[in-house]
């Protein structure tokens, strides 16, 4: 139905949580996660050819660049080389896959699956996977020929034609220069203080959105901010390409510790920080961590140098995906009103409209 294009991914799962709808776009780890609670008894399927083959949507995840310069020292090629070839043979990847729902795209290396997804094998065994192809171009297309479709304007074959002619249409490249920046931020985590790159980007944003605290995880920001002059295009990678969307809520100081608590702990079924440069970057406050043996947890939140009002309500927005801010909220009372546009975009037009950029702060302690 048309009004379907207005919907995000976590009310589609909820629908389907709910039995509202009967099937979804989602991955193998969602089928698990359904029949561990055991409430939905759900079952992976390939997609459906017209000739009768079915084949398996696959998202590479293990993905390794090696520096040209090793070439110059044979004995330091060698070495890396040697690392690929351990981490490729089937000891490797199981180990790198650490227990969960892992397809080797190599014949020879037998992969465990967990038994919700054993109906996967046939596939795997006759090499029916192809790859996802992730591009701000696939993405874009897609949305616009799919919705055509929902609409009724395209038939599948003419939603074909159009994505094709789209993607081989020559895109126009600016070379205007819309910031030029004379300092550089590095994006190295430093057990006081955080990451100073992530932090200007999030004390930047704050102040966009005009909230008192932000909140934006590790995926948020793409890395350094250099000492150049940046593009349109340069602008936009900043922020990763990963759907970020900003999300407002106005909440007590008590509500946003637990919502902090749950950022740096992580969440079942969302993203669990792994190491010190994977714990979310704030703003407008400042946390103190705990860690203990790779896990995190959170010990004290101040705001001006004082704790929090546990009844003191703050405005807050915080900046996640759609699927993690739907497990993040989950288990949380929460309304946040999402932003109209992506991350990517506000901050984009942000800098082309002449806005600068804020310093960074200290904002988190590691102990």
């Amino acid at each position: 139905m048309p009004e379907d294009l207005e919907l995000s991914y976590s009310p589609v799962v909820e629908m389907f949580e709910e039995g509202k709808a009967a099937i979804i776009r989602s991955g193998g780890s969602n089928v698990v996660a359904f029949q561990k609670e055991g409430e939905i008894n759900a079952v992976f399927l390939p997609y459906f050819g017209q000739n009768g083959e079915e084949w398996l949507l696959t998202y590479p995840a293990f993905q390794v660049a090696l520096n040209k310069d090793l070439k110059a020292d044979k004995t330091r090629w060698d070495q890396a080389l040697q690392v690929l070839r351990v981490m490729l043979s089937e000891e490797g990847q199981n180990a790198l896959a650490k227990g969960e729902d892992v397809i080797s795209y190599s014949q020879n290396v037998d992969m465990e699956l967990s038994p919700a997804l054993e109906n996967l094998k046939s596939y795997i065994k006759q090499n029916h996977l192809y790859i996802r192809i992730a591009s701000n171009d696939f993405f874009s297309v897609s949305k616009d020929v799919v919705s055509k479709m929902i609409l009724g304007e395209y038939d599948a074959q003419q939603a074909y034609e159009a994505f094709d002619a789209q993607l081989k249409q020559p895109k126009a490249s600016s070379s205007e220069i819309v910031m030029t920046l004379d300092r550089e931020y590095s994006n190295e985590f430093h057990k006081k203080g955080g990451n100073a790159s992530a932090s200007v980007m999030a004390n930047t944003l704050r102040g966009y959105y005009g909230s008192d605290v932000l909140v934006a995880p590790a995926y948020s920001f793409t890395g350094s901010i250099l000492k150049a002059d940046y593009t349109e295009k340069m602008v936009g990678c900043m922020v990763m390409p990963n759907s970020l969307e900003s999300w407002q809520c106005e909440m007590t100081g008590a509500e946003l510790t637990e919502y902090l608590k749950a950022s740096v702990e992580g969440t079942e079924g969302g993203f669990m920080p792994f190491n010190r440069a994977s714990l979310p970057t704030v703003s407008g406050i400042s946390v103190e961590v705990q860690e203990n043996n790779g896990k995190y947890a959170l010990a004290r939140v101040l705001k001006d140098g004082k704790a929090l009002g546990a009844d003191e309500i703050y405005s807050v927005t915080c900046l996640d995906t759609d699927v993690y801010m739907g497990k993040l909220l989950k288990h949380q009372n929460l309304l946040f009103e999402m932003g109209e546009a992506r991350v990517r975009t506000a901050w984009t037009e942000y800098i082309k409209s002449g806005g600068t950029l804020a310093k960074p702060e200290n904002y988190i302690t590691l102990k």
